[in-house]
């Protein structure tokens, strides 16, 4: 589990009711990566979604393209809860690196418990989908 305090300095959740951030966090973990780690693999299971606490991942996609991401409190992994529950990158962690990690398992229940925060965050994800969407299709010619 993971301190609420904490967990509400993330700025995906900044506009997420304290009552939901609870909840998040009896489920959220703390999990740590090393420099030249995977943290996902493209076309692979998704079975976690994390927000980047501190350090840099970058986000390698099958059409070629990469993106960097450093800032805190980014999504990562959101394949967990997009079907086909396949990861559409590879994340390899470019520093050492801490993460707040959610087994989609969990979230899909908390959803289902919670419809509210179920839409909130798909929501954000779906912004989040939208923002990268240009690194998942193949450069023009």
């Amino acid at each position: 589990m993971v301190e609420v305090s904490e967990l509400k300095q993330s700025p995906f959740l900044e506009d997420v009711p304290e009552s939901d951030i609870q909840q998040l966090a009896r489920i959220a973990l703390i999990t740590n990566f090393r420099e030249g780690e995977m943290l996902f693999q493209a076309n692979h299971p998704a079975r976690y979604f994390y927000l980047l606490k501190s350090g840099s991942v970058l986000l390698c996609f099958p059409s070629g393209r990469s993106l960097v991401i450093r800032e805190s409190g980014q999504p990562l992994g959101w394949s967990s809860l997009v079907s086909p529950l396949h990861h559409t990158a590879t994340g390899i962690c470019l520093t050492d690196s801490v993460f707040y990690q959610f087994s989609n398992a969990e979230l899909f229940e908390l959803f289902r418990m919670n419809t509210g925060l179920g839409s909130r965050i798909m929501a954000k994800i779906e912004a989040v989908i939208q923002q990268r969407k240009p690194y998942r299709a193949p450069r023009a010619a």
